[in-house]
């Protein structure tokens, strides 16, 4: 079966790739099981394994045991970490980054990521984002939120949109605003610790 090309860098072969590599690398002082790469990425468990494993024949990563599992972690001392981080900031970044900033916001109930980012992702759209857009939904407060945008500006190198919609106004849908945003693309966030 062929795999689709990833849609956020042309240096990396599948989306899935550039998931498992923005988890790794985003949050490279953790400890991954694949099982949970896997299902971040949206991807099958040996898929998963094979990206795994060239990126441990690549010495991108290192492995740690603990009885039969398997943990993954972005290998820091890698001469191409910091080039492989970036690229991946700009790419695939913003699914990794976004989630540890806003668990924990009180309020926030859901977390979509919409706009050309979303789009592309979707392939809905050859456009490179140049910012990227995040709806929150519940009652957030706007102070939290703008911080954890900015500090994801600096981890992405990007500028972070931030929208807020209440739960109503999302589950009703009658804004322009709500049925627009949910007529496109959308990359519901996991805001699951």
């Amino acid at each position: 079966m062929k795999v689709a090309a990833a849609k956020l860098s042309p240096l990396l072969k599948s989306d899935a790739q550039g998931l498992i590599l923005a988890e790794l690398f985003m949050n490279s002082d953790e400890l991954f099981s694949i099982s949970h790469l896997a299902q971040f990425a949206g991807t099958s468990l040996p898929t998963a394994m094979r990206e795994v494993d060239r990126l441990l024949d690549g010495q991108l990563v290192i492995q740690k045991t603990s009885g039969r599992a398997r943990f993954i972690q972005a290998n820091k001392e890698h001469l191409l970490f910091d080039s492989v981080s970036q690229i991946i900031a700009f790419s695939y970044g913003p699914a990794a980054v976004l989630p540890p900033l806003l668990i924990g916001l009180d309020g926030i109930e859901h977390a979509f990521l919409f706009g050309v980012w979303a789009a592309r992702l979707s392939r809905q759209t050859a456009a490179a984002p140049k910012e990227v857009d995040l709806l929150l939904i519940g009652n957030v407060s706007r102070i939290e939120a703008s911080r954890a945008a900015a500090r994801a500006e600096d981890l992405l190198g990007r500028e972070v949109n931030v929208q807020f919609a209440s739960a109503i106004e999302w589950q009703r849908g009658e804004s322009d605003f709500v049925r627009d945003i949910k007529q496109n693309a959308l990359v519901e966030l996991q805001l699951v610790p």
